[in-house]
């Protein structure tokens, strides 16, 4: 699955436009604007992986469900 590391992210919204399953979601962060991705609802197409302008977000370990393959 699919997680953003909070410390590298920098709040630019990319991957949470970009996810056509909505499966990121916003959480209240403080001074910047965080968001988290619901792995129930992610297919693992690894399209905002591939979008993140900072790499903050990574792969773990875990079984491929939607299909989607990480290239």
């Amino acid at each position: 699955m699919f997680v953003i590391d909070k410390t590298e992210c920098i709040g630019c919204g990319t991957c949470y436009k970009l996810c056509p399953f909505d499966a990121i979601g916003e959480k209240e962060g403080g001074e910047k604007q965080v968001y988290e991705i619901n792995d129930e609802m992610c297919m693992e197409c690894s399209l905002c992986y591939k979008a993140c302008p900072l790499r903050a977000i990574n792969w773990e370990e875990g079984v491929l469900k939607g299909g989607g393959a990480i290239v």
